[in-house]
Formats: structure tokens, sequence, C-alpha cells
């Protein structure tokens, strides 16, 4: 792939993003001239919203990181016996 090309694509992918992602901040004012109250909410709903979901996220991840990291292999003690190999093929690759 040329140069040219690995930097319009991922260029042509944002632009394109970016005016899809957008599309709503073009709406048109409501009739009435004033967007409708929306529902009041307590600052402790929303700090529970916005703190609990990110601490849940930071738990959630953490607890798998920590479960794929763990280290259970314990590799076999070595033997007293030599291998001796008798033909002259090329060692096999693992």
């Amino acid at each position: 792939m040329r140069t040219p090309a690995r930097l319009l694509g991922p260029a042509l992918a944002f632009v394109i993003t970016f005016f899809a992602g957008s599309a709503a901040a073009f709406a048109d004012q409501p009739t009435g001239g004033a967007w409708p109250d929306g529902k009041e909410r307590s600052d402790l709903w929303l700090l529970v919203l916005f703190g609990g979901g990110t601490v849940g996220l930071f738990i959630i991840i953490s607890l798998f990181a920590l479960l794929t990291a763990r280290n259970n292999y314990v590799p076999p003690a070595p033997g007293k016996e030599i291998h001796v190999r008798t033909d002259n093929s090329p060692t096999p690759h693992h």
C-alpha cells in the first residue's frame, strides 16, 4: 500500500465519522422558541450515574486484568536422563 493511501484512508474515515456524528447538532430549534425543560435530577443522582458507572467499569477491567495475568504455569523439574538424537535430521521447529 502506498503512503498517500495510508494517509488518505484514516483521514477520510475521520471526516465521515465527524460529519455523521455531528448531524444532530444541525437540528432546528423547536417551533415554540425554547427547548423543553428536562426532568430535574439531584446532584447525588448524577454523581451515582456518572461516578458509579466509571467506578464500576474500573472495577470490572481491574478484575479481568487480575484474572488473566495470573501465572499458573509451573515447568516440570529437569530430568536426569540425557536425550541423544540418533538421526541427522534437522531439529523440529516448535
